[in-house]
């Protein structure tokens, strides 16, 4: 009897505590995002982490034992994707890892699916650990070490491979794909022989090539390899007057700190632009512009109090701060003039929207943590830079959903749609009215499980503690 009663108490107990695997959203605004409207008062059910259901509210009845959420009238979107990342284990001196941290800081700005941009043995284990639910983040997608030809920083954190001959090359792209790395990161600094080296071997792998353009490269030859090009790297080198001018670079990526780089940017030739974005095109690529951290960090060069004022600020860890303060200050002794900064801005901003407006695949990457941006906040910043680009906030929100999704081979996210994934962003206001509503997070549907805004804002505030 004693033996009969204890089971159905185990019974009892393993059903109670069983996550729960049917929710009912009603009363909610829906954007699917495969089309530009919004369906007003459905109803979405999700079961098992699949969506099952899109209807208008009251069409159908609710399953048995499912939680039923209502929507207040909320917009429903398909969850972010932010393509490019890191996290502060990374950054100078700060070697110990907070990144599961990060990620549930991620996962609460609505970000649902992160692609890591340095790989490293670390991330592939915070990867397989989001997968089988021992952490709470986005799904991840994890480039290998970055290739490089030399590497001038400390060595500490060896996100990096020195691949400074054909042979090298070679061996470190069939290295990390047996590694299990989801793509091959490459830099500007690489060779050209290395580079060619990479693209071959990564083609015969069976695995894509991702990341820097630099001038040992140059753009031509990056885009006949079809490389997945980050931060719009060498397209401004491309607009000098004359390509032996500075020997043809401007300040693309690293020369950025150059001096001499940006003395070429009055005489950039914008009647250049057409030719650049024809060659982007007909080249196939998907194209990561970055321009939040470009333009903020480099064109701005916001106040100090704006920087102490803004949502992520607090998030920095104060082993970092100072290093950062430091960087900007170099960047303000630089005394770049005023009229280059401006021209520059004006630049990025008009080439990410005449690729847009050419067909370009553009993909939003906040290139986060990196200055005083911090990850998850982040990409909210840079779909603001889109729509001042001259986007559509639907076309900006087509960056960081089935855009890259589809580069991605996310064949069931990015969008809304019966039988994908629940990867689902619940906004308190309409994005498609204005694209800063993406800040007002109030819910996030992530591996069948619901995030609510007291959860969300919970995973914050324990991660500010542990940074500060």
């Amino acid at each position: 009897m004693k033996l009969y009663i204890l089971s159905l108490l185990i019974l009892f107990l393993s059903k109670t505590t069983l996550p729960q695997t049917k929710f009912v959203i009603e009363h909610v605004n829906v954007i699917t995002m495969t089309k530009e409207e919004v369906l007003k008062d459905h109803t979405v059910f999700i079961e098992n982490g699949k969506i099952s259901f899109i209807g208008k509210t009251g069409s159908v009845k609710t399953p048995a034992g499912a939680t039923v959420i209502n929507g207040n009238h909320k917009y429903l979107i398909p969850g972010l994707i932010d393509m490019h990342v890191h996290f502060f284990q990374e950054q100078y001196e700060n070697h110990e890892s907070t990144t599961e941290a990060e990620l549930k800081m991620i996962l609460a700005n609505g970000v649902t699916t992160a692609r890591i941009m340095a790989g490293h043995p670390d991330y592939l284990i915070a990867r397989k650990n989001v997968a089988e639910s021992k952490w709470i983040g986005p799904s991840l997608l994890v480039a290998s070490p970055q290739l490089v030809g030399s590497w001038p920083w400390p060595p500490e954190f060896k996100n990096y491979e020195i691949v400074d001959t054909k042979e090298k090359a070679e061996a470190a792209v069939k290295k990390f794909k047996t590694e299990g790395y989801d793509a091959i990161k490459i830099t500007f600094m690489v060779g050209r022989a290395a580079y060619d080296a990479i693209v071959s071997t990564a083609k015969q792998e069976g695995i894509k090539v991702i990341g820097h353009v630099g001038p040992r490269v140059k753009l031509p030859a990056a885009l006949a390899a079809g490389e997945q090009i980050e931060h719009m790297d060498e397209f401004i080198d491309l607009l000098l007057p004359d390509t032996s001018y500075n020997h043809g670079q401007s300040v693309s990526d690293m020369n950025i700190w150059r001096k001499p780089a940006w003395a070429t940017v009055p005489f950039l030739d914008e009647s250049k632009l057409p030719a650049l974005v024809k060659m982007v095109k007909d080249a196939g690529v998907y194209v990561t512009p970055t321009n939040y951290f470009f333009i903020s960090t480099f064109g701005q060069i916001p106040p100090e109090a704006e920087i102490k004022q803004k949502a992520d600020y607090p998030f920095i860890p104060k082993s970092l701060i100072e290093e950062k303060w430091k960087n900007r200050q170099a960047w303000i002794d630089m005394n770049i003039p005023a009229a280059s900064r401006e021209k520059y801005i004006q630049l990025r901003k008009k080439m990410v929207y005449e690729l847009w407006k050419a067909g370009v695949p553009i993909m939003a990457g906040s290139d986060s943590p990196e200055f005083f941006l911090v990850s998850g906040f982040s990409i909210h910043d840079e779909l603001r830079t889109f729509v001042e680009a001259g986007l559509t906030p639907y076309a900006a929100l087509q960056t960081a959903t089935e855009v890259p999704a589809k580069f991605l081979g996310l064949t069931s996210t990015g969008q809304i749609k019966v039988g994908y994934t629940a990867d689902l962003l619940l906004l308190d206001a309409n994005p498609l009215e204005n694209i800063g509503n993406t800040k007002s997070v109030n819910a996030v549907f992530k591996h069948g499980n619901y995030y609510s805004k007291e959860v969300l804002d919970k995973m914050l505030i324990d991660a500010k503690k542990l940074f500060n």
